[in-house]
């Protein structure tokens, strides 16, 4: 933590009011990682407190007649202040009370401060309750003699080691928001799709998951990247749907992909192919299709500078008939990365329940849609039209989503789904 010294704070107070005036206070010097001082001392606040504070603190008038003054121990709580960092859970009122006291004695008090509540507030977006109880119970702390000085001053030091080291990025532990973790243990660790919610059952989010409790974590897991649904999701529901690929094509009939940009190839009156970006229009065909041009561009970049030839660059005279095949060639090998392995395939994985199967049928290289049977796989091989649920008319979006999944499952280790071609018999 270096050697920068802390001083955690608590105060009980008269009351909540501007009149306020202190009846205890604590102070805990911490540095090097360890507790260096515990100094704790009763304050003669010269008038009666509420019996509601009594009760709450267990402080009486008669000890706090008994009490030292403020001005009696300024100069003990100043020397430990000074040149040290002021911690505590609020210090908006604790450092303000403690301010307005040296003021009343013509002094100022000057120092820095760290306030738990609003590291907190920062550091674990969503939380529904941000006091001292609640901040606790979320880290696991231990609270001693709740409502006096010491004990309350014990249980910030704790949430301040905690918060420090969060916003410090050395945290270790995963922590999430106690009303995401009721609701992340029922989440079944199936392929599906995810629909986060805020409190009013509007989904903000829908998530397609090979492994729906594993992604459910990573987005509410407590840390900055996720604060955005920590602050508003409520709910998160999971729809088995057994492949993650029709997850996919579920999400997409509430988000339907919409692209603005296209590369195509063209040819050129001497036969040679080329690459070109051409806006989005519907009933055209394109090969990779883009929501941005800056996107598209990038992609023709990588496309002209693996088509470019060395030997033809240094040349003033044009390309033989030879060079040209060779050319085509190469525009069209790269042309097959954006599309299917073959033009007629099936994909079969795991169903939704023990026994069923899912498959997803690809025609002609379009999605013709998806389904789910407890037949056999040579059955379904044989015949799948008849096992599909739901069908599509050269979806876009599914197509795409299908070319991108074939992708990610060559590289999975763990395979749950494979896909074969099919004859167009």
């Amino acid at each position: 933590m270096g050697p920068r010294r802390y001083v955690i704070c608590d105060i009980e107070a008269t009351g909540l009011d501007e009149d306020r005036d202190l009846i205890e206070i604590a102070l805990i010097t911490f540095e090097d990682d360890k507790v260096i001082e515990v100094y704790d001392t009763l304050i003669n606040p010269l008038r009666p407190i509420p019996e509601f504070i009594s009760n709450l603190t267990m402080i009486s008038n008669r000890e706090l007649e008994t009490a030292p003054k403020f001005y009696e121990v300024a100069d003990a709580i100043r020397m430990r202040l000074e040149g040290a960092v002021f911690v505590s859970h609020n210090t908006e009122f604790d450092l303000g009370l403690l301010r307005k006291k040296y003021k009343e004695m013509g002094q100022e008090l000057k120092v820095k401060n760290f306030c738990t509540l609003k590291v907190a507030q920062h550091e674990i977006p969503g939380l529904r309750n941000y006091n001292l109880d609640a901040l606790c119970s979320f880290f696991g702390i231990k609270i001693e003699e709740r409502h006096r000085a010491v004990g309350d001053a014990k249980a910030t030091l704790g949430l301040f080691k905690e918060l420090l080291q969060l916003r410090l990025k050395t945290y270790t532990k995963i922590l999430f928001l106690p009303h995401h973790e009721k609701m992340l243990k029922k989440i079944p660790s199936k392929a599906g799709l995810l629909y986060f919610k805020d409190p009013n059952g509007k989904v903000l989010r829908f998530e397609a998951s090979f492994n729906m409790e594993k992604t459910a974590r990573e987005l509410l897991e407590v840390k900055a990247d996720n604060r955005d649904l920590l602050m508003k999701v409520e709910m998160v529901e999971g729809e088995v749907t057994g492949s993650a690929l029709i997850a996919e094509f579920k999400k997409l009939l509430f988000h339907p992909y919409q692209p603005h940009w296209m590369i195509v190839t063209q040819e050129l009156d001497t036969g040679e192919k080329f690459f070109k970006i051409r806006p989005y229009k519907k009933g055209l065909n394109g090969l990779w299709y883009f929501k941005e041009y800056l996107d598209a561009k990038k992609k023709l970049r990588t496309l002209e500078h693996g088509l470019k030839d060395q030997t033809f660059a240094y040349r003033d005279s044009g390309k033989s008939k030879e060079e040209i095949v060779q050319h085509n060639r190469k525009v069209d090998n790269f042309s097959k990365e954006a599309r299917f392995p073959n033009d007629n395939l099936v994909i079969v994985g795991e169903g939704r329940t023990m026994g069923e199967k899912s498959l997803i049928l690809v025609r002609d290289n379009h999605v013709v849609g998806y389904g789910y049977t407890e037949a056999s796989e040579d059955e379904i091989y044989a015949g799948p039209e008849q096992y599909l649920t739901r069908r599509f008319f050269q979806h876009l979006g599914a197509d795409l989503a299908t070319r991108k999944y074939i992708r990610v499952l060559k590289n999975l280790r763990n395979k749950t789904e494979s896909w074969r071609s099919l004859s167009l018999s």
